[in-house]
């Protein structure tokens, strides 16, 4: 990554500690520095609104054996047992080869907010990403 793109949109690596909690979890995967993008429908939190908004991202998944992580722009939008992604509302599926889209309910995560969350990644690992998410048994919410 150059300096331009570090500059704007920041590093995509894993803060030490979640790094660390992670390892002992066990890391099942590791995709840094994944270029794409993120969509905001229906966003309301405090200081902003937007009925759509697009932004460049670079980040990176995580797949422990415990957790669904995806961290961008400094901030965790996921970070979930991955045997629980339905009832926080997150899907992960491979839309184009090399594209990996996350979705979630940003209420889910911050009750404060609310709106529709699209992450597109590009990584030739989309396909092992969902694979592996996909074999964990999911819980149901009642």
């Amino acid at each position: 990554m150059n300096p331009l793109q570090r500059l704007m949109y920041g590093t995509a690596r894993l803060p030490e500690g979640l790094r660390d909690s992670l390892r002992s979890e066990g890391i099942v995967l590791l995709a840094e520095a994944l270029p794409g993008t993120v969509t905001f429908r229906r966003l309301k939190m405090p200081g902003q609104h937007a009925s759509w908004k697009r932004t460049g991202i670079v980040a990176t998944v995580a797949l422990s054996a415990k957790r669904f992580v995806v961290y961008a722009r400094r901030f965790k939008h996921i970070d979930v047992p991955v045997t629980e992604m339905n009832r926080y509302s997150v899907t992960a599926a491979e839309r184009r080869p090399n594209q990996l889209a996350v979705t979630y309910d940003l209420g889910v995560t911050h009750p404060d907010w609310s709106g529709e969350v699209e992450l597109r990644l590009r990584t030739d690992q989309a396909a092992r990403i969902t694979d592996l998410l996909r074999r964990y048994p999911q819980s149901h919410t009642p």
